[in-house]
């Protein structure tokens, strides 16, 4: 029998023991016990002190079994023996104390195994849903406790009663309980067959989409209204947007897929981008088929076929309503060949073209988008160059109406002329910018090489280094995210960029002209960490290069090449990019002395490099093999002696490096995260130039961790130029783990408590190499003071997102040590539960320059008036998406300025209850020079008096927000020409 009091004590969510509160156990741990403590209780050699001994250590044992991956199988074997006792004594005794005991046991064993569930649901929230069958389950778990909870009540009464005059009522008790316990086990018993706790969610209705608002463009607005029209029409099956290349239609088409009218209409909106950049042909069937099985989150299994999976669309859409998406459709589409069903219950298909001919089987009603008139160009104009000052100036003023003239009332084009005149500030800069453009032709048709002539002027408005960048950056595919971290590399390295002494200052010149092509408008900012350029701008670039003599390339992205190409297409190319082709081959030996960048990413067919491939490429510096299935590099990747950077990222079959890749002496970066590389190699540390390194680690679950990591750290530590680690989480897939750092103890054994395996200076080499440190999706660490502080002072750059406990960065414990000391860069970005930097006197972090806080939504200050003084040398401040922060500094009112005397740029964005920066809000900011404060509505003071901040040059916010200002008069007359208001 089991021991009724452990199971009364662990049963409980919360039990005491030795004086202190102890956390409930789980049901596997209270299972557990009944395996492996019980039947040594009963054995005959549990007697003296020494076994008595033995039996807490396998208490201990018990839970720490519990804890780990292979204890369900022991678990499902013994659910019987475990229940057997408890069914046992319901069954048979007549002493109603016994019989509530085991009920009471038996109970709280359904109840752990209910939170368990709930702790898994809670856990997954964001991406699953709680399965019928479970939901039904847990339902029922709820009603059988209520009636315990009830049972237990009347139980205490009946004991109060005298046995020998309530046998009747005890009688009819102990039947009772006996009926409960019955659907208490058989509730125990389905939950061993409850298979599918969890299931994926529904597919959204709509799928927002980033885009430019509309509503003060009619020319633009009107479309969409007609649209939808017609969408509340029976009648109405298909619609065609029609217009000219960038005349606005996709974003016609995405303001409609954002709006609060189609999400009420339709069950599901579904996106489709149906043809490529610079195809005359619509993508595959397969491939649309492809996008529109993922909008779905259709499981289909082994099926292959374009009919069978056209098949299962067709079924899935058949009784719902839909609205179908056809973004850029080249030629006719066979809606049935897809499987799009035609429904009577009210489905509609929206598609934009610039063709009129095209799927006129489809449209029963077509929308033109037209020119823009005058009066909209030059708003639009004005919006994008975003300068009011300028647009004051009365001879500027004059020359706005032939710019937007020259530009036919283009909007892309538009765009780009309003991006370039941005920056120019003075008359005699806007007239010559004016004469260039009148060098070109005027604006003919609509064909793609009059609009490539005519962006390639804007083109030449750019310096020689900001024009190699810019072309450099169209070497990346249609609609892909571009790192910008990569892009610098690779412009580094490829020696784009004005000789710079230091690596730093080399990042430096590369961030200002990213920085400058986003300012004309010639990239976007896609994300934090990525930016695109528009189809359109990337056609006129690669026309533009197509056409250069000085420099030959060869780009080719979406191309089925089922054959290498030709070895004299690779001769004399500086520039390669084979991106998504297809290709399944390369040619044994190409003559590429030129060659310095090769993009082979996402061509999953190619697999192997011919033997001499590399032969002739003894100028190449950026080497790009993402997401290829090669498993091996061949001997001749070692005569790239000038290689500066390797991307080997998702190669899953690459299981290890060439033994000799030391040889590569110039190797700057390098990528194997996703490969199939288990650890970093050992050859690595023979990379004498090596700065960047990002990696992932697989280990199987019969090797030792702790080898590994002592092993990784030893390579780590011997590279001596290593600037940069970024280590991947990559979390466990069936029977085999693939971990690094998944909570904050691995991650403190790594950085503390490998000093006993490898040398006692090994870790302090590791993080004293000027590193940078990057913590993703740790949700067990709430804090990074809890390391040892002497092992984290020389990080320079630290990322910390979606670690979902983190609630501070110093915790005030630290013991008077220092820690993150040398920091300089602290970006913290989705941590949901983040309180604030520091909960006490600050330790530490006094040599940090920028500080960068995006949606951390319990964040209500960022720092107090104490700690900030501690932070002199802050030049960067950046806080956005922090919904419930009300003021950035907690403080007296009285405060001793400068607060932040090095502070050069300050963003405020989106927090809506943000009342002010401190309680005093006029101080001196003596080295500000950017502020931006876009959606803080209740924020009503700049803050800063008249002569506060002498080097201001930009205020960038709301003209809403502008007007409404408590400032003083002359405050705002003072800064009023700094303003971009939007």
């Amino acid at each position: 029998m089991v021991d009724k009091r452990w199971w009364k004590k662990v049963g409980r969510r919360d039990w005491r023991k030795g004086g202190r509160w102890c956390r409930r156990k789980t049901a596997d741990e209270i299972e557990l016990y009944s395996l492996v403590v019980v039947p040594f209780e009963q054995s005959s050699a549990c007697n003296s002190k020494v076994t008595q001994d033995f039996k807490g250590l396998l208490l201990l044992m018990a839970e720490a079994i519990a804890a780990g991956a292979g204890v369900a199988a022991a678990i499902i074997q013994g659910k019987t023996a475990l229940w057997e006792p408890l069914k046992q004594t319901i069954a048979l005794s007549k002493d109603m104390d016994e019989i509530h005991g085991a009920l009471d046991d038996a109970m709280q064993t359904l109840i752990a195994k209910r939170d368990d569930h709930e702790d898994m649901v809670q856990r997954h929230k964001t991406t699953m849903t709680p399965s019928n069958a479970y939901t039904n389950w847990n339902h029922r778990v709820n009603l059988v406790a209520k009636e315990v909870d009830d049972l237990k009540a009347k139980y205490t009464k009946e004991r109060k009663k005298s046995s020998w005059f309530s046998i009747g009522s005890r009688s009819s008790f102990t039947k009772k309980m006996r009926k409960t316990a019955a659907r208490v086990f058989a509730l125990m018993e389905e939950d061993t067959h409850l298979v599918d706790v969890l299931v994926d969610k529904k597919p959204a209705c709509v799928v927002e989409m980033i885009t430019s608002k509309i509503t003060n463009i009619p020319t633009l607005q009107q479309p969409l209204e007609q649209t939808l029209g017609w969408l509340c029409d029976k009648r109405v099956r298909g619609i065609r947007i029609h217009g000219l290349i960038g005349s606005g239609k996709t974003t016609i088409m995405e303001n409609l897929n954002n709006h609060v009218k189609v999400a009420e209409m339709f069950d599901i909106v579904i996106w489709v981008t149906v043809s490529r950049e610079g195809s005359i042909e619509n993508r595959g069937i397969d491939q649309i088929q492809q996008v529109i099985i993922q909008r779905l989150k259709l499981n289909i299994g082994v099926t292959t076929t374009i009919d069978l999976i056209a098949s299962r669309i067709r079924e899935e859409l058949i009784n719902i309503k839909y609205l179908l998406l056809l973004d850029d459709v080249k030629e006719d589409l066979s809606l049935d060949k897809i499987g799009i069903p035609i429904s009577e219950n009210g489905s509609k298909i929206v598609f934009t073209t610039r063709l009129r001919h095209v799927c006129s089987s489809i449209a029963t009603r077509q929308t033109n988008v037209a020119t823009l008139n005058r009066k909209e160009a030059l708003d639009m104009f004005k919006s994008v160059l975003d300068r009011p000052h300028l647009a004051e100036n009365s001879n500027i003023k004059r020359l706005m109406p032939l710019i937007v003239n020259w530009c036919g009332y283009h909007p892309l084009m538009i765009k780009v002329a309003a991006g370039v005149f941005r920056v120019k500030e003075t008359e005699e800069s806007w007239h010559d910018g004016l004469i260039n453009l009148r060098k070109w032709p005027e604006k003919g048709d609509d064909t793609m090489q009059e609009i490539y002539k005519l962006l390639a002027c804007f083109f030449d408005s750019l310096k020689v280094v900001q024009k190699k960048c810019f072309f450099y950056s169209a070497l990346y595919p249609e609609d892909s995210d571009i790192q910008k971290d990569c892009l610098l590399d690779n412009w580094a390295a490829d020696e784009l960029l004005d000789t710079v002494d230091d690596v730093e200052g080399t990042r430096v010149s590369g961030r200002d002209i990213l920085d400058y092509l986003k300012m004309l408008s010639l990239v976007e900012e896609n994300t934090q960490q990525c930016i695109r350029m528009h189809k359109l701008i990337r056609l006129a670039a690669l026309y533009n290069l197509s056409t250069n003599e000085d420099q030959e390339n060869l780009v080719k992205f979406g191309e089925a090449l089922k054959n290498p190409l030709d070895v004299e297409c690779w001769k004399n190319k500086r520039w390669i990019s084979l991106v998504d082709s297809k290709m399944n081959a390369l040619p044994d030996e190409p003559d590429c002395p030129k060659l310095s960048t090769l993009f082979l990413q996402k061509n999953p067919n190619l697999e192997v490099i011919p033997r001499a491939f590399f032969n002739h490429m003894q100028g190449l510096r950026v080497l790009d093999l993402y997401d290829t299935r090669i498993s091996s590099l061949p001997s001749s990747v070692l005569n790239l002696v000038t290689l500066k950077v390797l991307y080997l990222q998702k190669c899953v079959a690459l299981v290890e490096l060439p033994h000799d890749i030391g040889n590569l002496q110039k190797l700057e970066v390098l990528d194997t995260r996703g490969s199939g590389l288990a650890n970093i190699p050992p050859q690595v540390e023979r990379l004498i130039c090596l700065r960047r390194l990002l990696v992932s680690f697989t280990s199987s679950s019969s090797s030792s961790p702790v080898q590994e990591a002592a092993e990784d750290i030893k390579v780590i530590s011997k590279i001596p130029k290593l600037k940069e680690l970024v280590v991947d989480l990559i979390k466990a897939i069936g029977g085999s783990w693939k971990i690094n750092f998944p909570n904050e103890k691995l991650l403190q054994k790594y950085i503390d408590k490998f000093n006993g395996e490898v040398s006692n200076n090994t870790i302090s080499q590791v993080l004293g190499n000027d590193v940078a440190i990057e913590l993703v999706n740790h949700n067990e660490l709430e804090h990074l003071s809890n390391f040892t502080p002497a092992n984290m002072n020389k990080i320079r750059s630290c990322v910390i997102k979606g670690c979902n406990k983190m609630r501070t960065i110093v915790d005030g414990n630290t013991g008077g040590s220092l820690i993150l000391n040398n920091l300089e860069q602290l970006h913290m970005i989705n941590l949901p539960f983040l309180k604030n930097i520091s909960e006490g006197p600050m330790q530490g972090l006094n040599n940090l320059k920028t500080l960068i806080l995006s949606n951390c939504p319990m964040l209500t200050w960022v720092c107090t008036y104490g700690v900030i003084l501690q932070l002199p040398e802050i030049r960067h401040l950046e806080v956005k998406g922090c919904s419930e922060m009300k003021e950035i500094f907690s403080g007296p009112v009285n405060v001793v300025s400068p607060v932040l005397p090095n502070l050069k740029k300050l963003i405020l964005v989106d927090m809506p209850q943000l009342t002010s920066i401190l309680v005093s809000n006029s101080f001196e900011w003596p080295s500000l020079e950017r502020l931006k404060i876009l959606g803080c509505p209740e924020l009503k003071r700049l803050p800063f008096r008249k002569d506060g901040a002498a080097k201001l040059k930009s205020i960038e916010t709301e003209k809403s927000w502008w007007e409404a200002l408590e400032n003083d008069k002359d405050v705002k007359e003072q800064f009023q020409r700094y303003c971009t208001l939007s």
